[in-house]
């Protein structure tokens, strides 16, 4: 009688104890996040949303620690340095394109921060899959209503624990890069065609392949010659 009596103690604290851990980025989600959805805000940083103006993100964020010229993606960014987030700015025009939340200090929507697991993740934002860049596992989101903003989580291939995030405008891929030039970039997700244009603008649609027909030309009676 005794063993079950310490076993059903030990059970009344474990169910006492999981509740209490609700700020635990290891708890199992609540009921409140297994409404999990995107939404607007998640697609920035502290306020700092894609498309911002650097006098607005220095507003939020204050003064960056020192900034940098760095090519991401064939385009050229001003990169400003904060202890938890590097923002990338693209210089032709001046728009936020790129938040990289790659320290230990930042904390998103439902605590969701370094070491979350894939299980709290999609508990807060949505069931994801596992997608591969460059040999390394991602939960990707892409924010409704906007193709080319994306949400990203790098994740551990051991466990599948969050290594890192990131909130871009930026083409993940070089085919996404192309379609956006063909669609013309949205002002409000920091690129214009300007931005992308110094970096596609040399690419030329090969027509030397295409057959060279020559217009018909007609005569008198309406048959072609």
């Amino acid at each position: 009688m005794k063993k079950i009596a310490a076993s059903l103690a030990a059970l009344a604290c474990l169910s006492m104890a999981i509740p209490a851990c609700s700020d635990n980025i290891l708890a199992p989600v609540t009921a409140e996040a297994a409404k999990a959805r995107l939404l607007d805000s998640d697609f920035g940083y502290k306020g700092l949303m894609l498309g911002a103006k650097v006098a607005q993100m220095k507003d939020i964020l204050g003064e960056p620690l020192y900034d940098k010229e760095q090519t991401v993606q064939g385009v050229p960014l001003i990169i400003y340095e904060y202890p938890e987030v590097r923002v990338g700015v693209v210089k032709a025009t001046g728009k936020v394109a790129d938040i990289d939340l790659s320290g230990k200090d930042y904390v998103l929507r439902h605590n969701v921060r370094q070491g979350a697991t894939s299980y709290w993740l999609e508990g807060t934002y949505g069931k994801n899959k596992h997608q591969w860049q460059g040999g390394v596992p991602y939960f990707i989101y892409e924010r409704p209503g906007h193709p080319h903003e994306h949400l990203l989580f790098e994740l551990d291939s051991g466990d599948w624990h969050m290594v890192k995030a990131r909130i871009t405008a930026l083409p993940l891929t070089d085919e996404e890069a192309d379609r956006m030039v063909i669609e013309g970039a949205d002002i409000e997700e920091g690129l214009e065609d300007e931005a992308l244009s110094e970096r596609f603008g040399s690419k030329e649609i090969d027509t030397s392949a295409l057959p060279k027909e020559e217009l018909p030309r007609f005569r008198m009676g309406g048959k072609a010659e």
